[in-house]
């Protein structure tokens, strides 16, 4: 039973992971060091999609539901809890490069702003 929990709180907070990594830039403007981890997030989030490098996470969600006696999912976690649950399948490509490009807006906007309080 602890292990399922596990598995539920890691699911959850990967979860925000991603949550953040698509709208995290926009905290930066609030306080302009919360840009560094976002970008960070979102270079980390290009990397896992482009290559055949496995999230720890997903592993490790993946470990704890089979520590609890479930049959782990197969794929990825976006596979397993995104796809033909919040978009279809086929615009998968299309939502991955509306997340990174509001990302990168996070980033230009906060930019933008500091910039212009600069030149003020």
């Amino acid at each position: 039973m602890v292990a399922l929990v596990a598995a539920v709180v890691v699911a959850i907070l990967h979860m925000g992971f991603l949550v953040y990594m698509v709208f995290g830039g926009f905290l930066a403007l609030r306080r302009l060091a919360w840009i560094w981890p976002s970008i960070l997030s979102t270079l980390y989030s290009v990397y896992v999609t482009v290559t055949d490098f496995r999230c720890p996470a997903t592993a490790l969600e993946k470990w704890l539901l089979e520590r609890s006696g479930r049959t782990p999912y197969e794929g990825s976690f976006t596979a397993h809890y995104l796809r033909d649950v919040l978009y279809p399948a086929q615009y998968e490509t299309a939502i991955w490069l509306c997340g990174m490009g509001t990302a990168v807006l996070s980033y230009t906007v906060v930019l933008a702003r500091q910039r212009r309080s600069v030149v003020l």
